[in-house]
C-alpha cells in the first residue's frame, strides 16, 4: 500500500490522542495485509495499522467484531491490547484519501515468535488458544459478522485456485507442479470436513506470531491480529496454530526441510487440555483433520494468488506466493501422514 511519511503518521495520531510527542516510528514488517507502525512516545508504545481496504470490504463490521470482543470479561492473565477512540469516538480514522487507520496499545514485555522454540511455548500457545475458546463460548454469533465470507471453506477456495489455473500462462503454471502434486494428493480428504459440529466464534488466524508471550517468563498472554474474528469451527484455530508449533520451518522457507515436530505437537495439544471443557468431543475429534485442513487452505490460497499476480498477499519477490504455497502445502502433507499419531495424543488427552 505505499509508504508513509513520518509527518503523515504524526498527523493521524494526534487524530487519537492530541499532545503526545512521538520519538520514534517504526514499520512492522510482519503481516502480509496491513500497514503497521510501531509508536514510541514517552507515555507508552503504540501500534498504528491503516486496513487494507481491498481486502477487507466491511471495515465496520470488522471493527464492531473487535470491540465487541475488546470489552468481553477477561482474566487479568489475559493481557489483550485495547484499541483506542479517536477526537470523534470512531475506532477507525478516515484520512483525506480514504484511508482507515486504527490505534491500540502495545502490549509490554511482550513477544512473539514465527516457529515455537521449545516446548514450554508451545504448551502455552495451546493453553491460550483454549483460554481464548474459553472465553468466548458463550457468546452469541448473532452479534457477530462475517466480514469474510467463506475465508475457511475449501470448496470456494478449490473453485477460486481452479478459476485462476485456467487464466494463468501456462509457463506460470508449470512452476508449480509441486504444488499441485499434493494439492491432489490431500484433496479427497480436506473435501471431506467433520459433519454435526457447533459453530463457534473463532479467532481465524492463529499462526503462533499472532500470539503473544511474556519476555521474561514466557507465559501466554494474549492473542492478536484479529481481524478474522467471526463465526466458524474450533478445528479452524487449532490447525492454524498447529501449522506454525508443530513445523521445523517458517512460511517460504526454501532454505529449511518441511518436518513434523511430534515434541511440539503433543506439548500444544498437552496445553489445549488444560481448558478441554471449551470443546465439544466432536470438536476434540476434529482437530486431527483442521492440522491438515488449515495449512492445505492457506497453501491453496498462497498458490491462487501466485497465479494471480500476488494481489492479495505482500511479497518480496516475485515467487514468494509459490514458496510460500509449497512450504504450506508439504506441512499439511506431513499432518496427513500424521494422523495416527495426532488422533492418538488427542484421545490420551481427552480421556487422560
Amino acid at each position: 500500500m505505499g509508504t508513509v511519511a513520518p509527518k503523515y503518521i504524526q498527523s493521524i495520531f494526534e487524530a487519537f490522542l492530541v499532545g503526545q510527542e512521538l520519538q520514534s516510528v517504526t514499520p512492522v514488517q510482519q503481516g502480509f495485509i496491513n500497514d503497521s507502525f510501531l509508536l514510541q512516545t514517552p507515555k507508552g508504545a503504540f501500534i498504528l495499522q491503516r486496513l487494507n481496504s481491498h481486502v477487507f470490504k466491511a471495515p465496520l463490521a470488522l471493527m464492531e467484531n473487535l470491540i465487541r470482543f475488546q470489552k468481553l470479561p477477561k482474566p487479568s492473565s489475559y493481557q489483550g491490547p485495547l484499541f483506542l477512540q479517536d477526537k470523534t469516538g470512531n475506532y477507525l480514522h478516515k484520512d483525506p484519501q480514504d484511508g482507515l487507520w486504527r490505534l491500540q496499545e502495545f502490549v509490554p514485555n511482550s513477544q512473539a515468535f514465527d516457529l515455537a522454540p521449545n516446548s514450554k511455548i508451545a504448551k502455552q500457545a495451546g493453553a491460550l488458544l483454549a483460554n481464548f475458546h474459553f472465553l468466548s463460548q458463550g457468546e452469541d454469533l448473532k452479534n457477530y459478522h462475517s466480514p469474510l465470507p467463506g475465508f475457511q471453506d475449501v470448496f470456494l477456495r478449490l473453485d477460486q485456485f481452479s478459476l485462476a489455473f485456467k487464466k494463468a500462462d501456462a509457463a506460470l503454471t508449470k512452476t508449480a507442479a509441486a504444488n499441485l502434486q499434493i494439492i491432489e494428493k490431500l484433496r479427497g480428504f480436506v473435501t471431506h470436513t467433520p459433519t454435526n459440529l457447533p459453530q463457534r466464534l473463532c479467532h481465524n488466524d492463529t499462526k503462533l506470531n499472532n500470539m503473544l508471550f511474556h519476555q521474561k517468563d514466557e507465559t501466554a498472554l494474549c492473542l492478536i491480529d484479529l481481524d478474522t474474528l467471526m463465526p466458524g469451527y474450533a478445528f479452524y484455530d487449532f490447525g492454524d496454530a498447529f501449522r506454525t508449533i508443530a513445523n521445523t520451518a517458517k512460511e517460504a522457507d526454501i532454505n529449511t526441510q518441511i518436518g513434523f515436530r511430534k515434541e511440539l505437537a503433543q506439548a500444544v495439544i498437552s496445553g489445549l487440555a488444560t481448558k478441554k471443557s471449551a470443546y465439544s468431543q466432536s470438536e476434540w475429534q476434529s482437530f486431527a483433520f483442521g492440522a491438515v485442513y488449515m495449512p492445505f487452505i492457506h497453501g491453496l490460497r498462497a498458490l491462487t494468488d501466485y497465479l494471480e499476480g500476488n494481489r492479495y498477499y505482500k511479497v518480496s519477490y516475485a515467487a514468494e506466493n509459490l514458496d510460500r504455497s509449497l512450504s504450506l502445502l508439504q506441512f499439511a502433507e506431513q499432518a496427513y501422514e500424521h494422523q495416527d499419531f495426532i488422533q492418538a495424543c488427542l484421545k490420551n488427552h481427552w480421556t487422560g
